[in-house]
């Protein structure tokens, strides 16, 4: 008999499981997915004559293998794109990553002198202290001195993650590829290379939009057999003498049932507790505070051919409530008519903050009138605006969070068949392709082994622990 395996989530770990499992005869595999596409974040939709994604999306990888495999499945639509990203501030444009040139003589004269003088005193600190490192700002802080923390990382993190004295060292781990400003000194004086594992100089781009790649692989997955069960709500998660025996679901009015040998987490980790009621008190406990912030991406479609002097531009001063501008027709011209382009602002907020309360048309005209100075569009060259707004997709690595996801990740020894996986169902905040090396790797770990084990356990360490975003 076939080993059944289902996979709670569609989005490309899921999808990216899906597909790999497929591949092998011996597995028949469902996918379960609350909404009735597939992608999550990663998808695109029309909105009339365009193509937009549901936010900014590159693929790019330097996990072995892993752009390899995703051109085998996207073929050759594909794209190349040359990578042109910006940073704006005091009402200038400078690269991004911060080149050491710029910083010096872009910034006032005033400015640059603090930010060296203040990365001086803290390599002096550096080389003196024995306070370790904890949250994100003592990680940027070492890194590049206090001046260019309270520059650009404090308010650039208070919009996306929260209060950077109060979350983990880990996100700066993971989201900051810069060694530091000793490294970003001896790459300007002694190196002309550009260090990939800090900032990719080129990325691929489907030509019809990111939602290509959720696309594919489920077409590809579904050729092998793969059955999606979309438009679904997963109700319960059953087990009997320390082993994942099946899932409950809901498709409209109906319940259903589907028994497994093995199952594939990549839902919000912290719905655990709910799919699982007899868990111990410790466990969901954690669940509780395992923290998500939403996400919302508003659109301008305009009449006009191009607005931004790169693909997105970041955006860290507190003045402006959006992180990033993001332009689609510069990733594919395909995705807008002649003429036209559509930008994007996207940022995360809780559910209490104001801008989630708002409606489309006062969260327009808020971040249109933040927009002004910038000079991008006029009013009149607008023919439409609306949001897409996003619960609960950005993990909060607040200090202790680590302790509170091993507790949960614990239930992978006491179930034998069950993994953790992917941005939400693990709690890893990582972009599309180490989402794709997720999903295979777990595939090919259940293909292997057939159960969690030691492997796995080793696997995670060794590989999913030391993703890092390159921008």
């Amino acid at each position: 008999m076939k080993k059944r395996v289902v996979i709670l989530g569609a989005g490309v770990t899921g999808l990216s499981a899906a597909y790999r499992l497929s591949q092998s005869p011996d597995c028949e595999v469902h996918v379960l997915e609350k909404e009735a596409e597939v992608g999550g974040l990663c998808r695109s939709f029309r909105e009339d004559d365009f193509i937009l994604d549901c936010g900014p999306h590159k693929f790019y990888s330097n996990v072995p293998g892993v752009t390899e495999g995703m051109c085998e499945v996207m073929g050759d639509d594909f794209l190349v794109r040359e990578k042109v990203q910006k940073l704006y501030m005091n009402q200038t444009y400078f690269t991004f990553p911060l080149s050491l040139v710029e910083m010096l003589t872009r910034f006032s004269p005033l400015k640059s002198i603090q930010i060296l003088f203040s990365f001086g005193l803290q390599v002096l600190k550096n080389a003196s202290s024995k306070t370790p490192i904890r949250s994100y700002q003592d990680f940027v802080e070492a890194k590049f001195g206090k001046a260019l923390f309270e520059q650009i990382f404090k308010p650039m993190a208070k919009k996306m993650f929260g209060e950077p004295s109060q979350l983990d060292k880990r996100l700066a781990e993971v989201r900051i590829s810069s060694p530091g400003l000793v490294a970003v000194i001896k790459q300007v004086l002694f190196s002309k290379k550009v260090d990939r594992n800090v900032s990719a100089p080129e990325f691929h781009y489907p030509k019809n939009g990111f939602g290509e790649i959720p696309k594919r692989l489920k077409e590809k997955s579904e050729e092998n057999g793969v059955q999606y069960h979309l438009g679904v709500t997963v109700t319960q998660i059953e087990q009997t003498d320390g082993k994942i025996t099946g899932v409950r679901f809901k498709r409209g009015d109906k319940d259903e049932y589907l028994a497994c040998d093995d199952l594939i987490y990549s839902i919000p980790l912290q719905a655990i507790s709910d799919l699982m009621p007899d868990l111990p008190a410790e466990i969901r406990q954690a669940a509780r505070f395992v923290k998500l912030r939403h996400t919302i991406v508003y659109y301008f479609l305009l009449k006009k051919e191009s607005v931004l002097p790169g693909m997105w531009v970041f955006y860290p001063e507190s003045k402006f409530r959006f992180g990033r501008l993001s332009e689609m027709t510069k990733f594919s011209p395909e995705t807008a008519p002649k003429g036209h382009t559509a930008l994007m602002a996207d940022f995360t907020c809780n559910e209490s903050d104001p801008e989630w309360q708002m409606s489309d048309s006062e969260l327009g005209e808020y971040l249109m009138d933040q927009m002004k100075p910038l000079n991008l569009f006029t009013q009149k060259e607008v023919a439409k605006m609306f949001s897409k707004r996003f619960r609960n997709v950005y993990p909060v690595y607040e200090i202790g969070y680590q302790k509170r996801i091993e507790t949960l990740r614990s239930l992978e020894t006491k179930f034998k068949n069950l993994y953790f996986v992917g941005r939400l169902g693990d709690f890893n905040y990582n972009n599309s392709d180490q989402c794709f090396d997720m999903g295979y790797a777990v595939a090919n770990q259940i293909r292997s082994a057939g159960r969690v084990s030691e492997d796995w356990k080793s696997l995670r360490e060794s590989r999913f622990e030391k993703y890092r975003i390159v921008d």
